[in-house]
């Protein structure tokens, strides 16, 4: 393989590396606050998104508990909706036209759930289209 094979697949591991950092950073800041009163589960599921695309992570919860699921988006961006499926993907919670960016639930059996974030598509300027951090808190109650 060539030098240049290697340098290419460095630089790109960097941008991701750093892609990922600048996520976790802007999380910390700006997304974490929202997650109070519940405890955080110590997981970040986070991605760096673009407007119109849809993404999907499944993520179990155990019984008994009550949780909140927040999803905190970039302002480039702006405020992306959720919904919460079944592993049926019959729609359990739809955020759209909902003025919050979190559920507050009570999860009866343990369950594996989808969460799909879907990023408002917005026309872009100077034919750049912008993307921003979309970042996914579990918190629960003790």
């Amino acid at each position: 393989m060539s030098k240049h094979f290697f340098v290419a697949i460095a630089t790109l591991l960097f941008f991701v590396s750093f892609v990922s950092a600048q996520c976790k950073s802007y999380t910390k800041k700006y997304c974490f606050p929202s997650l109070a009163p519940y405890t955080h589960n110590g997981q970040f599921n986070g991605a760096v998104l673009m407007p119109g695309e849809v993404a999907e992570m499944n993520i179990t919860f155990s019984s008994g508990k009550e949780y909140r699921l927040l999803v905190c988006s970039h302002e480039t961006i702006g405020q992306s909706t959720f919904k919460v499926l079944d592993e049926k993907r019959n729609e359990l919670y739809n955020s759209e036209g909902k003025n919050k960016n979190y559920w507050d639930f009570k999860v009866e059996n343990t369950q594996q759930l989808i969460i799909q974030i879907n990023v408002p598509y917005k026309k872009p300027l100077n034919n750049i289209l912008p993307s921003g951090c979309v970042s996914v808190l579990i918190g629960f109650t003790r």
